[in-house]
């Protein structure tokens, strides 16, 4: 499954799970919710890490991308 996200506009923590509500710019500017992320509380601290992890591996490649085209235009 895949859900476009904008923002979050919600986290709350109930029965032992992390809830986080996924939202996207509708029409007008509204927001519209298009899911729940949930979390079981046990995992939140290795599912935070590895996405915090993956997000930092990504800024890499893109900065080397970015690096390689300015090299390569001069």
């Amino acid at each position: 499954m895949h859900i476009f996200v904008d923002q979050i506009s919600q986290i709350v923590f109930s029965n032992n799970n992390i809830r986080i509500t996924l939202t996207q710019r509708g029409p007008n500017e509204s927001l519209v919710d298009v899911g729940t992320l949930i979390i079981p509380v046990n995992q939140a601290n290795s599912f935070v890490n590895r996405l915090a992890n993956g997000l930092t591996q990504l800024n890499e490649q893109m900065k080397a991308q970015t690096e390689t085209e300015t090299t390569e235009n001069k």
